[in-house]
């Protein structure tokens, strides 16, 4: 069952966005002007900003590409994720594993009761 609009009604619309369109809003001279030097307050010179101390080393550049402590903190929390997966995957990854590589060998590491590894 289909809903035929009203013809009315779409005139009605398509009137009301011809009008829409046909103003021409343009932000005003005092609001482009705080805009652009709050802009230029945040977009410091790279000359302008102080180096860290020791950053002239062999890494540094490396670590400038990176993002600094955030990506590398981005990046451990990866690892840590891939590890993860790679020792305890979930189920469904299993499957999917096992469907493109074949059968897979589980080695258990830690016995069930034993949760914290001691051998007791």
């Amino acid at each position: 069952m289909t809903i035929e609009p009203d013809k009315r009604e779409i005139g009605e619309l398509d009137a009301l966005f011809a009008e829409v369109a046909s103003h021409k809003a343009a932000p005003s001279a005092d609001l482009m002007t705080r805009v652009l030097a709050d802009a230029a307050s945040v977009q410091a010179p790279a000359a302008a900003r102080p180096l860290a101390q020791g950053s002239s080393g062999f890494f540094s550049p490396l670590w400038v590409a990176l993002g600094g402590w955030a990506g590398a903190g981005g990046l451990a929390a990866v690892a840590a994720t891939g590890v993860w997966l790679g020792i305890a995957p979930p189920a469904a990854l299993e499957t999917v594993t096992d469907a493109i590589f074949g059968s897979s060998v589980t080695l258990q590491v830690f016995s069930a009761d034993d949760v914290l590894g001691m051998g007791i």
